[in-house]
């Protein structure tokens, strides 16, 4: 378990660097989100999804092609959340960093800290059962899991906890489009930016390398 955090914390140092991100707004985010979480509810993780068959369902363009999601359990990544709960499916696991989700059913959320998630901690006002997962080392009830994006951190989380099988919906690592319920401001798909390809290459990266052997 430790030695995978540190592989992680490295990980997150080597993002740090590649984008410029800040480790002192990484760790203010952490600690006010620390400062939120009341109980340790890893425990319900474990009991939701060992030995299940995972669907994860991710923002990517497809997603409104999606009309069925099959699995024991639902894994929902941010702004897909607002999908399923359009069409009534109501995720048993939502894994988001705040910025696209503005939905709220009465799930178990797996929230992370970053630095530019800042202002929209006023949403965990909405959630009644939130796990806090930080990318600095953790510290109070926080968790690190390890991931990048969403999607692939929801990804790693099915993996953690020893999910059966893993199913991908709208996971479009290699499309040229933004899926529109991946920000809330959107009305459409849009067309990929730079860095957003960079994201998702790295979270492609994530996803491949746990298929082949776990971190």
């Amino acid at each position: 378990m430790f030695q995978d955090q540190f592989r992680w914390l490295r990980f997150y140092d080597e993002v740090r660097r590649q984008f410029g991100f800040s480790v002192r707004a990484d760790y203010i985010s952490s600690l006010l989100l620390n400062l939120r979480i009341r109980e340790d509810l890893e425990y319900r993780l474990a009991n939701i999804l060992d030995g299940k068959d995972v669907a994860l369902v991710g923002a990517g363009p497809s997603l409104s092609n999606v009309k069925e999601v099959r699995g024991d359990v639902i894994v929902s990544a941010d702004g897909a959340t607002n999908y399923l709960v359009e069409r009534g499916i109501i995720p048993d696991v939502v894994v988001t960093d705040l910025d696209g989700l503005m939905s709220f059913p009465d799930s178990l959320y797996v929230v992370h800290a970053h630095g530019d998630n800042l202002p929209f901690h006023w949403k965990l006002d909405l959630m009644k059962s939130v796990i806090g997962t930080t990318q600095v080392y953790p510290f109070g009830r926080l968790k690190l899991y390890g991931g990048f994006t969403d999607g692939d951190r929801a990804f790693v989380l099915a993996k953690a906890f020893n999910a059966r099988s893993i199913r991908l919906y709208a996971m479009d690592f290699d499309s040229d489009y933004i899926g529109m319920y991946s920000k809330p401001f959107l009305r459409c798909n849009v067309p990929m930016t730079h860095i957003k390809r960079r994201k998702l290459n790295i979270a492609k990266e994530i996803i491949h390398t746990l298929t082949r052997k776990d971190l």
